[in-house]
């Protein structure tokens, strides 16, 4: 049917529908993507593992290998050898226009307000953020990962020679960070619950759900096989099986799916975090808006039985996928991978889309609309209040390592490049300086990367690599077994720093 609308939007879409859409994803984007994460681009605050890893490291090729990230050596070699923020700035917005583009065709999200909240929603999602403010080196990456499981899904709907594409696109996705797998998943999930409320054939819809789970599946295993031959071709041991479902018995997989679902909707009405109790109000009055949509879709009498009791066994099915991250790891997941439970506020989008049965009555339209708005802010505000701390991190501990650079030069007997150094215990068990700071104190509920106030366990790393200092840096001896080492007070007491052994030491706690 021939939408009525006018103006702007009309005219892009006299372009043509991609066009329209491509142009309104990639405005939106930009938009959002530089409002929550511009400071992280036009600045540079390289922290735990990232100060080591804003050159990339010579000879990570098998640590990728190893934990089946294969792909990201041959996506580095294409952006180039450093971490440069503001270059993965730009290729950050560009695949996750491109992903925004794939998830409004795959779920019909055609309207121009529909197409700018997804694709604000996506760019802003709290995983995005926790992943750049740490691993600012590999945001992109993870962007482009997160855009071939979108290709997948989309891939998959479109049948026919279309799945040996998705395949290839699901496997991409895993041989550069897995935990996206289950954004693919979720998304064949979103698409077979429009197609139901749409009346679409119940069995039809079934089938094609059975098929995308054998082809989730099958991408899976394909991507096994690959890294199990690169692996075995370079010899070089699988690593981190151990904390992914791979390693894990049925009756733990068990465990796994309830607690899957318990911590996602726990998740929902948490009143912790910089965000405070607001989020959680928003999520109530969103799931009631939802639930109240889908008993109007119960209730009419003109779709279909099987449709509804389907339909009914994927809302039910929702909070699985959502939280599947947690089941594919094991348990082991943390923020950083969780990116698939903001999905759920696509469904409040499709309910603002003129042409789904999904859609609601006009006044619960503008309520979801703004409701999502008051969504996107608080996600804004978090990335700013992120950002500004991790800055603050890096100052704090160059200054320090300044000091501690200071202190091992000046030691009785120390020749620089010669005398080797080792660092006993980590900054953040230093009761003096792992004292964190108020204002950012609800930061430490969301993730345990915000326990401290500085970068604490690579402060090594911040003087061989960010400030060049030509330490010769002792990795393998275990100093503070030394009894000498254990009698030494903790940095910065006098002492602290001294010559133990040949050793120079600097004991942090």
């Amino acid at each position: 049917m021939e939408r009525s609308d006018t103006g702007i939007s009309a005219a892009l879409r006299g372009g043509g529908e991609w066009r329209r859409t491509a142009l309104l994803a990639l405005c939106a984007t930009a938009v959002f993507s530089f409002a929550a994460h511009g400071f992280l681009f036009a600045n540079e605050f390289f922290s735990h593992d990232s100060v080591s890893y804003f050159t990339y490291a010579t000879g990570s090729t098998s640590f990728y290998i190893g934990n089946g990230r294969f792909l990201i050596p041959l996506y580095e070699l294409i952006k180039g050898d450093v971490a440069a923020p503001w270059l993965i700035g730009l290729l950050f917005v560009g695949w996750m226009s491109l992903t925004a583009v794939l998830v409004t065709h795959l779920l019909g999200i055609h309207s121009a307000g529909g197409v700018i909240l997804t694709s604000a929603l996506l760019c802003t999602n709290v995983a995005l953020t926790l992943t750049g403010a740490t691993y600012i080196y590999c945001l992109d990456e993870y962007a482009f990962a997160l855009c071939a499981a979108a290709a997948a899904a989309w891939c998959f709907a479109r049948g026919r020679w279309w799945l040996l594409a998705g395949l290839g696109a699901l496997t991409a996705s895993l041989a550069v960070y897995q935990p996206y797998f289950t954004v693919a998943a979720v998304l064949c999930l979103l698409a077979a619950i429009r197609r139901l409320a749409n009346r679409e054939d119940a069995g039809r819809v079934l089938r094609l759900g059975l098929r995308d789970l054998g082809l989730l599946a099958a991408g899976f295993l394909l991507y096994y096989g690959l890294w199990s031959a690169l692996c075995a071709a370079a010899g070089i041991a699988k690593s981190r099986v151990e904390e992914s479902a791979l390693g894990s018995g049925l009756g733990e997989l068990v465990r796994l799916l309830i607690s899957a679902n318990v911590e996602y909707v726990r998740g929902l009405f948490d009143p912790s975090g910089v965000l405070g109790g607001f989020l959680p109000l928003v999520h109530a009055v969103l799931l009631v808006l939802l639930l109240g949509r889908l008993a109007a879709l119960l209730a009419d009498r003109e779709l279909p039985a099987g449709n509804k009791i389907l339909l009914v066994i994927l809302v039910c099915l929702l909070p699985t996928a959502l939280n599947s991250a947690a089941i594919l790891m094991a348990g082991n997941d943390t923020q950083l991978m969780a990116f698939g439970g903001e999905l759920l506020y696509l469904l409040p989008v499709l309910g603002t889309e003129p042409g789904t049965r999904l859609r609601w009555a006009r006044p619960a339209r503008i309520a979801a609309a703004v409701l999502l708005c008051c969504v996107l802010w608080q996600h804004v505000v978090y990335a700013n209040q992120v950002y500004m701390k991790k800055d603050l991190e890096k100052n704090a501990t160059i200054s320090l390592a300044t000091r501690v650079l200071d202190r091992i030069e000046t030691a009785e007997g120390y020749v620089p490049g010669e005398t080797p150094v080792a660092f006993a215990g980590r900054l953040d068990r230093n009761d003096y300086w792992n004292r964190g700071r108020e204002a950012f104190a609800d930061l430490d509920r969301t993730v345990g990367l915000w326990s401290d106030y500085a970068a604490t366990y690579n402060l090594g790393r911040y003087l061989t690599d960010y400030l060049n200092a030509p330490l010769l840096w002792d990795t393998e001896t275990d100093v503070a077994q030394w009894p000498e080492v254990q009698a030494m007070p903790n940095f910065p007491a006098a002492g602290s720093v001294a010559l133990v052994n040949g050793t120079l030491v600097v004991k942090l706690s």
